[in-house]
């Protein structure tokens, strides 16, 4: 059942990701008509025949999906394109301009000329105003442009927005009620909670790193990272997600062991990731690496409830085809598809370790050495656990690889260097900062809080110089163009 299920999710993926990506006529149709012939090549032999109807099934879903996202951003373009209308509608993001007075936002449309509507738009220079708040006013709607099309229906805007200079001045009309809201109101409590009497640069990493509140880094900071190999660490991911909802809860409800004993607590603890993680989607922003990794935890869990047992591959799939199937153009935003490329990758050199690892072990037993001692049983165990990250991290950077080229971006020359010398960092840092956070929303655990502060501070610290050192280093940074 997981293969076939795998291949569905990569045949809708796949003809979405083509479709969306290539959307001119002239380009899309070798590249889909060679995908099918493809596809039903596989149904010839006997073996593959299943696996071939599966990715064929994908591809129809996939063009259902596709048809799907089109005919609602048409319906959204002959509605409201070209007309001033005024809206009703909820700040989803806020980011700073060069003057002080205006923001660029990305809006949740509620209401247009009082009626009901629900669609995003984006709106340039829109009067100063902060996530999480309702606005009302007049805006002018237009069709994105051709060059920021597909990136902006990616991320489901439907529409650009340009507040009218002759009408009256935006009207904040209170706080939002909604989830996104909700949960954007405490990642700035959190924020706040884990940078206070901390520097700047230091606290806008942890705040990062913990939150994902981006808010407070340094450009300076943000190069280097990208320069060292460590960009991923800044970003709330799977990573941060399977430390929080695998570790900690795991700790958390160990001492809970003898009254949760067999498959109960297992159910317990999967309903506990799905909420945690749930959280995290909404405090983080639905960042598609977040999303992605939520989904893959939501299924775990489900499949914990009805007996399944768990499997990455195909976690990962149906959570890319439920990010996929309200918006086809998902699949050509550049965090889902770096998301989704680095988890191929890490799956990938986690079952080389465990191949490495199994012929090891055979051999060894052939040989039928005797028991190790103390130190070398360590030794070993140090060798290997440098070998898996080394792997991990080599097999990560090669999928992403063709991303990188794809979109014209950088990658580092010493990011398996980094991964293997200060990723061990990541986990006491997130755990120290998410410490730090919680325990100074309560006046009364300051003491406790400032523990957490200083050791989460000074770990960052390391984390901070380890990529300006290195990011100093000849050649950290290689360019891509995308005219290759």
């Amino acid at each position: 059942m997981r293969r076939p299920l795998c291949a569905f999710c990569a045949g809708m993926m796949g003809l979405s990701f083509l479709w969306t990506f290539l959307p001119q006529t002239e380009h899309f149709m070798p590249f889909a008509a060679f995908f099918v012939a493809f596809l039903l090549l596989l149904c010839i032999p006997r073996r593959s025949r299943k696996l071939a109807i599966c990715l064929l099934l994908g591809a129809l879903a996939g063009l259902c999906a596709v048809y799907t996202t089109s005919a609602r951003l048409e319906r959204a373009r002959a509605n409201y394109a070209g007309r001033t209308v005024l809206l009703t509608a909820e700040v989803e993001r806020a980011d700073s301009t060069y003057f002080s007075d205006t923001v660029d936002a990305t809006l949740w449309v509620e209401g247009v000329n009082g009626r009901r509507a629900g669609f995003r738009i984006a709106c340039a220079e829109l009067p100063a105003c902060a996530a999480g708040q309702r606005v009302q006013g007049w805006f002018t709607l237009q069709q994105p442009d051709i060059e920021e099309r597909t990136a902006q229906y990616a991320d489901g805007i439907a529409l650009q927005a340009e507040p009218l200079a002759e009408k009256p001045q935006l009207t904040v009309l209170g706080e939002s009620g909604s989830f996104r809201a909700r949960t954007h109101r405490l990642q700035q409590k959190l924020s706040e909670s884990l940078r206070r009497a901390m520097h700047r640069d230091t606290g806008g990493v942890l705040a990062a790193m913990t939150v994902g509140d981006r808010s407070g880094l340094s450009a300076q900071l943000r190069s280097a990272y990208r320069g060292a190999g460590l960009s991923h660490v800044l970003v709330v991911s799977g990573m941060h997600v399977s430390i929080l909802c695998g570790d900690v809860l795991g700790r958390l409800l160990s001492s809970r062991k003898k009254r949760l004993r067999g498959y109960t607590g297992r159910r317990v603890r999967a309903l506990f990731s799905a909420v945690l993680a749930l959280l995290l989607v909404g405090v983080t922003g639905f960042t598609p690496s977040v999303l992605r990794a939520a989904g893959a935890v939501w299924l775990s869990a489900l499949g914990v409830w009805v007996y399944g047992p768990p499997d990455a591959l195909t976690s990962l799939g149906v959570a890319g085809v439920l990010m996929t199937a309200g918006n086809s153009y998902a699949v050509c935003d550049i965090g889902f598809e770096l998301s989704f490329a680095a988890v191929v990758g890490t799956l990938a050199g986690g079952a080389v370790v465990r191949r490495s690892q199994e012929a090891w072990e055979k051999q060894r037993a052939k040989k039928k050495r005797p028991r190790l001692r103390f130190w070398k049983r360590k030794a070993l165990g140090l060798a290997g656990s440098l070998w898996e990250t080394v792997c991990i991290s080599a097999c990560a950077s090669m999928a992403t690889f063709p991303v990188l080229v794809l979109r014209g971006m950088s990658t580092s020359l010493y990011a398996l260097v980094s991964g293997a010398a200060v990723l061990w960092l990541v986990e006491p840092i997130l755990l120290t900062g998410l410490g730090a956070a919680l325990l100074g929303l309560v006046p009364a655990l300051a003491p406790a809080q400032r523990v957490c502060s200083c050791c989460a501070e000074f770990l960052a610290e390391v984390l901070d110089h380890w990529a300006l050192w290195v990011s100093g280093w000849p050649g950290a940074q290689i360019w891509f163009d995308t005219a290759y």
